[in-house]
């Protein structure tokens, strides 16, 4: 919806002709965030990608927050609309859940971040004892995506820590 008038079939197509006509999508997204479909929310998502602001940063941790582990696609689509933006983004993520960031869904958005915060989170997660044996090779090959020495040192606490 823009300005009170809807195009299209449903909000997906609104927020889409919404990023073709270069409307504030962030005014778009800020009233779609709390959307009931996780469809809308996706697609919300998509439309924050490209644009590098703190509002931008705050909405896509509000739908992260949104995310119940699992569903894939949401878990993707917060990927990609972090692409551009994974400090920023992953920043204020952790500000909005604190400590309870390590839930299923937690450590879904800490598997698919490329945030140099990351490394150290993943560490958490496989020295926790509550980690199943059978999650560790998933958590292990998120390290392939990041480099620096944040991955260097959490690797190193992870072989200090076994």
């Amino acid at each position: 919806m823009v300005s009170g008038q809807c195009f299209g079939d449903g909000p997906q197509a609104n927020i889409r002709i919404a990023r073709q006509a270069d409307l504030d999508l962030v005014a778009i997204v800020s009233h779609l965030v709390a959307d009931p479909s996780a469809q809308v929310r996706r697609e919300a998502l998509i439309a924050l990608r490209f644009i590098e602001s703190p509002k931008a940063d705050q909405l896509w941790a509000k739908l992260a927050a949104l995310h119940d582990g699992k569903d894939r696609w949401y878990l993707e689509t917060l990927g990609i609309a972090a692409d551009l933006h994974w400090e920023s983004r992953f920043e204020a993520w952790l500000k909005l859940t604190g400590n309870n960031w390590n839930t299923a869904a937690g450590r879904d958005i800490v598997w698919r971040s490329r945030s140099k915060k990351a490394p150290a989170m993943l560490a958490t997660i496989l020295l926790d004892k509550a980690t199943k044996e059978s999650e560790q090779a998933r958590y292990l090959r998120a390290f392939d995506y990041h480099s620096g020495p944040e991955k260097e040192q959490a690797l190193e606490t992870i072989l200090l820590g076994m």
